[in-house]
C-alpha cells in the first residue's frame, strides 16, 4: 500500500501543488494540503472520505474505500540530519503520560502522508516564480513506536515536557502547547523522500 499511495502520489501530487501555486506563495500545509492530497488519490483509483471540514477524528484526515486510514503531515525535512520532524496530536484531554500513549496507540491512522519542506529551499517571503520544492514520504505508522522506551519529565520555564530518546527517533509532548506531540525520526526508520519541485 505505501508503494501505491507514493507512486500515484509523486506523479499527479505535482500538479495540484502547481495549481496551488498560482494563487498562493506559502506552502501547502493543514486543510489545504489534505484536500490536494485526498484529490489526487479519488482521481487516481484510491477513493476516501475526506470531507472539507475541520473536524477530522483525531490522527485520522481520511480512510481509504480498501479500509485503511491515512494521516496527513506537512514538516520539516533536515537533510543534514537526514530527518523529518513533525507535530502530532494535542493530548491535553488525557491526564499523565499512560493516558496520553494508549491515546496515541489507539487512534494512529494506518498511513503518514508528510509532505515536507526544508527552510533552505523556502525563502522568507517566496516570490511566484521561484521553485517550491517539497519532499514526499510515505510510511506506515507502525514504524514509530512510542512505546519502544522511558518517557522522561523534564520541567522548564514554560511548564514542562515529557521526552522519548530511542535509536532513529526523538519524540516529546509539550505542556505549553496543549500537550502536543512531536516527533523527529531518522530516514533509516521511514524510507527516502521524493523530491517534488514545483
Amino acid at each position: 500500500m505505501v508503494d501505491s499511495i507514493k507512486n500515484i502520489l509523486k506523479v499527479h501530487l505535482l500538479n495540484k501543488l502547481k495549481f496551488h501555486h498560482t494563487i498562493y506563495r506559502l506552502p501547502a500545509i493543514s486543510e489545504y494540503l489534505e484536500e490536494l492530497i485526498s484529490e489526487t488519490l479519488n482521481e487516481n483509483g484510491m477513493p476516501n472520505d475526506w470531507k472539507p471540514q475541520r473536524t477530522n477524528s483525531p490522527s485520522k484526515d481520511f480512510t481509504l474505500d480498501s479500509g485503511e486510514s491515512v494521516s496527513i503531515k506537512s514538516g520539516l525535512y533536515n537533510i543534514k540530519n537526514g530527518t523529518l520532524k513533525f507535530s502530532g496530536s494535542r493530548l491535553g484531554k488525557h491526564t499523565g503520560i499512560d493516558e496520553m500513549l494508549k491515546s496515541i496507540k489507539d487512534n494512529h491512522a494506518d498511513y503518514y502522508v508528510c509532505v515536507a519542506k526544508n527552510d533552505q529551499d523556502w525563502s522568507p517571503t517566496p516570490n511566484r516564480d521561484e521553485p517550491k520544492t517539497y519532499y514526499l514520504f510515505v510510511f506506515e505508522s507502525g514504524l514509530l513506536d512510542y512505546s519502544g522506551g522511558i518517557w522522561s519529565k523534564v520541567e522548564n520555564d514554560l511548564g514542562y515536557k515529557y521526552v522519548l530518546d530511542v535509536p532513529g527517533m526523538h519524540a516529546k509532548i509539550v505542556s505549553s502547547m496543549s500537550h502536543q506531540l512531536w516527533t523527529t525520526v531518522d530516514l533509516s526508520i521511514i524510507g527516502d523522500p521524493e523530491k517534488l519541485v514545483v
